[in-house]
């Protein structure tokens, strides 16, 4: 399939496909940005913070299976209405009180994770001569995302003087990109436009667990891993030096204004290559060399090896979504391939966050915590070697083979 034959149908695809990933990083990195000061605001133990830090990332994983159901009854763009629409709620929720803040962040991370899911199959329906275009802007736009609920976040603070106000402003986005789902929505219905996935069941009967299904997924699992770990603890690591919490906040912004191009970039390079795998390779060394600077590097380089690091997530990020989108077993739905991706590798993901909160509760010294992430980005090293290889010709889909080829021409 190539971009969808509607040409205005293709450019609302690729609006929506931008908003959504403007909203899928600023409800976890506001929070990790503010920790302490909602710490205080609802009276949450240091372990109750690393799961609150930790319980996106879980819900990103117990989420993935309700992308593909919901889209089985309501079609693409509804499903994608109503994720947008949960989003929403469930932001205006958080700040109510303690309980709500919990029940939000559940809510908002099975929103994130059902959007996550979907898009890619946006990419596919609408844009795919294009997808590693589309796939590292998708990424790029998550990147953002991250940067502006970690920049935002504290000078908003200030400036309402309100815990609760501040977290009750990252609802207003995330409204922004629900009223262009229900453009899109009400345009398909109107055009009689539905592109739908095959029934769930057919989709898991069709996710085989060959090489490269298992590979994409420890790929975006051990990435993600990483990310979320540095994003929930980054702030507190460089404050625990005696760095103040606003400019540690500005490194976690940092972080994430640091991968927007890569997370472009890599995705569109990659996506042009046969071999993914040289890549891969490179930008996980760049994030171990970023890990061991946070962990080990004196403050005065905080900034150079915080943007090494955020550069090498970026385009691991954008890899991640690229491989998804290509390398999607044939004849089955790409959501099927992505809600299993993205399930198990954010369920090995969510271990980040509350591990490290827990390592450095029972006693270890944040560089030795920090450092205990290298490993991972071995794992990731190796994963995506085998993920970035060609698929033998007899198993690229259609779809992929035609993304890849326009890639080739156009990207």
């Amino acid at each position: 399939m190539t971009s969808h034959p509607d040409r205005r149908a293709g450019l609302m695809a690729a609006a929506l496909i931008v908003l959504i990933g403007l909203n899928l990083r600023d409800p976890i990195t506001s929070v990790s940005a503010a920790l302490a000061p909602i710490s205080d605001t609802f009276g949450l133990s240091p372990i109750s913070a690393a799961t609150l830090s930790s319980l996106p990332v879980l819900m990103l994983a117990l989420g993935a299976p309700l992308a593909p159901v919901l889209e089985r009854h309501l079609g693409l763009h509804g499903a994608t209405l109503a994720l947008t629409a949960l989003l929403t709620v469930s932001l205006a929720l958080r700040p109510l009180d303690t309980t709500t803040m919990f029940v939000g962040t559940v809510l908002a991370g099975l929103g994130i994770c059902g959007l996550s899911v979907l898009t890619p199959q946006l990419i596919r329906a609408y844009l795919a001569s294009h997808a590693g275009l589309w796939s590292g802007l998708f990424s790029t736009s998550f990147g953002v995302s991250a940067a502006l609920g970690a920049s935002l976040t504290i000078p908003l603070m200030l400036a309402t003087d309100s815990v609760r106000a501040t977290l009750a402003l990252w609802a207003v986005p995330a409204a922004v990109a629900t009223a262009c789902a229900a453009i899109a929505f009400a345009r398909a219905r109107s055009t009689r436009l539905r592109v739908s996935l095959v029934p769930a069941t057919t989709t898991r009967r069709r996710v085989r667990l060959d090489a490269t299904a298992l590979s994409v997924t420890a790929f975006f699992g051990s990435q993600a891993l990483s990310f979320f770990a540095m994003t929930a603890w980054l702030p507190t690591i460089f404050a625990s030096r005696g760095m103040h919490p606003a400019e540690a906040g500005w490194l976690l912004a940092w972080m994430s204004v640091a991968g927007l191009p890569a997370s472009l970039i890599t995705a569109v390079v990659a996506g042009r290559r046969p071999s993914q795998s040289v890549v891969v390779v490179v930008v996980s060394v760049l994030s171990a060399i970023g890990l061991a600077g946070v962990a080990w590097a004196p403050a005065a380089l905080a900034g150079l090896f915080v943007a090494v690091l955020g550069f090498a997530q970026g385009a691991a990020f954008g890899l991640a979504v690229m491989l998804i989108v290509l390398k999607a077993p044939p004849h089955g739905s790409i959501a099927g391939f992505s809600a299993f991706a993205q399930g198990i590798g954010y369920a090995f993901a969510a271990l980040g966050p509350l591990t490290l909160g827990v390592l450095h509760a029972a006693g270890l010294a944040w560089p030795v915590v920090v450092s205990l992430l290298i490993p991972v980005i071995g794992i990731q090293a190796v994963m995506g070697w085998i993920a970035g290889r060609p698929r033998p010709a007899a198993s690229v889909t259609p779809v992929a083979a035609e993304a890849a080829a326009g890639n080739a021409t156009h990207g």
